[in-house]
Formats: structure tokens, C-alpha cells, sequence
């Protein structure tokens, strides 16, 4: 089949994405997923080539939502309840007692989700607190959660859920905090509007400077899709958005060593994490 995207003009708009995203797009992994959107967005518009498409994304996006349709096209979303949940148990065990003991006692902690995905991970984080549920008694909690994806967040604000997204969730956890549904759950009432979701580019400075402090980002696997200058810069940009004292948690294939020098690594149990 012959589509609209030459592998020419791949090059070329993949390069566009990745000055506005970092996101890195390869010929093998994503060409034909990227034509197919192209092709259906292009006879959507009707745009009859490549060409017109290009510059409609380029030269007259003005408000963005061309960008934030083609970024909802390419961007990859699977994630579940409770996935590498032995960093939870950290957040819940070492670095929120921590920090609660440390900070005054009218100032709130303040978590982000980056990228949030469809909600799993701050949900996940949402319902690690409340079952511990010491720290969250004596003190305010924020959790943001951020992705570049407009159509995840707003998957993520409904917040149902498939089979398979909350398999990991204990039994008896799921009964507490979640309602079954006829085709999967539902978060219960009680938890929905925990999480404040917005849509952000990561790279866009002021987007992010418009979130504020926070004292933990969880930022999991994620950096793997950037190239090293992408992922110093965000590196840079969670530096600059963590309180003194606040950690960042990775993804277990990512190392903070390897893009910056700026963090201090430590390893509880078999988990690391990096402090400022």
C-alpha cells in the first residue's frame, strides 16, 4: 500500500516531533503506524498529500491541537495497577515518612505523575497512601498527574478500568476502592478527584514551570524514548522542579547516573531512588 508519508519526508516530520516532544521516532518502529495516521487525518482535513498535511502542522497549528493529535496518534500507553509496585511501598515506607518528619507541618507534599498514562501509576500511588494511611491523617497530599496524550487524560479522569488493568491489585484492596462494573471497574467515589490530571509537554517550559515544587516525581519509563540530549534536559527540568530534599523514582531499565550527576543515588531493598 502506498501512503501519503514517504520514507523521505518521515525523516522530516520526525524530526519536527522530536523538536517539539523529544520524542525520537525510528523508521522500523514507527513509520507505518505514523503513515496510517497521515493518511486517515489528511482525508479527515481534506489535505490530498504529505505536503499540505506538513504544513498545516507547521504554519497554521495555531492553538496547538493539530500537535496534540498527532502526539495522541504516536505515543505508547500500556501500563496497569500496581506495575513495579516494590517502588510504591518505598514511596509509602521511607520517602513520605521522611519527608513528613522533615517539613513544616501546614505545607502539603506534592507528588507528580510523569506521564501518567491513563491513571494507573497515580492511582497507584493515590491507593498506597490511603492503605497506609499514617501520613496522609496529619498531612495534606497533592498528586498531579501529566501526560502529553489528551485522549489518556481524559481516560484517566472517567477512571474505568479493564480486567487486565487492575489484575495486580490485591482482592481485598479492589473491594475497598473500586466498584465492578459490567465490563471491568470503576474507581469508587470516594477516590475519584484524587488525582488533579493535566495535559502537558513535558518539554514546554512554561507549561511545567505552571505546575510549581514538588517533592517526589515518579517518571517511569519514559526516558527510554528519548535520545541522551532529551533526557538531560528533562533530568534538568525534574532537578529544577523538586523541593530540597525530594526524590525522583525511574523506571527499573533507567539510571539517573547515566543521563546526570546532579541527584544522589540511594538503594532501598533492591529499589534506587535519587534525592536532591
Amino acid at each position: 500500500m502506498a501512503y501519503l508519508l514517504s520514507k523521505d519526508n518521515f525523516t522530516k516530520i520526525g524530526e519536527f516531533i522530536y523538536r517539539k516532544s523529544g520524542i525520537h521516532l525510528t523508521m522500523d518502529k514507527h513509520y507505518e503506524k505514523l503513515a496510517k495516521f497521515i493518511d486517515s487525518r489528511s482525508a479527515e482535513l481534506g489535505l490530498e498529500n504529505f505536503r499540505k498535511y506538513f504544513f498545516k502542522l507547521r504554519f497554521e497549528d495555531k492553538d496547538g491541537s493539530e500537535f496534540q493529535e498527532l502526539m495522541n496518534a504516536v505515543t505508547v500507553n500500556e501500563t496497569y495497577f500496581f506495575r513495579e509496585k516494590d517502588q510504591f511501598e518505598v514511596l509509602v515506607n521511607k520517602i513520605l515518612p521522611e519527608l513528613h518528619a522533615s517539613l513544616p507541618a501546614s505545607k502539603p507534599l506534592r507528588i507528580l505523575s510523569s506521564p501518567c498514562s491513563t491513571g494507573e501509576e497515580p492511582y497507584s500511588i493515590i491507593l498506597h497512601i490511603v492503605e497506609e494511611g499514617k501520613v496522609v491523617e496529619e498531612r495534606d497530599i497533592e498528586v498531579v498527574g501529566i501526560d502529553i496524550d489528551s485522549t489518556v487524560i481524559k481516560k484517566a479522569q472517567i477512571a474505568k478500568y479493564s480486567d487486565r488493568a487492575i489484575h495486580a491489585i490485591p482482592k481485598d484492596i479492589l473491594g475497598r476502592w473500586f466498584n465492578k462494573k459490567a465490563l471491568g471497574y470503576e474507581l469508587g467515589e470516594d477516590l475519584q478527584g484524587s488525582v488533579d490530571f493535566q495535559v502537558v509537554n513535558i518539554f514546554d517550559k512554561a507549561q511545567m514551570h505552571k505546575l510549581g515544587k514538588f517533592d517526589v516525581i515518579f517518571s517511569r519509563n519514559m526516558l527510554i524514548y528519548f535520545d541522551d540530549a532529551s533526557r538531560k534536559e528533562v533530568a534538568m527540568t525534574f532537578y529544577d522542579m523538586l523541593n530540597p530534599g525530594g526524590y525522583v523514582l525511574l523506571g527499573h531499565a533507567e539510571y539517573m547516573s547515566r543521563i546526570v550527576s546532579v541527584f544522589n543515588a540511594k538503594k532501598v531493598d533492591s529499589t534506587l531512588i535519587y534525592q536532591k
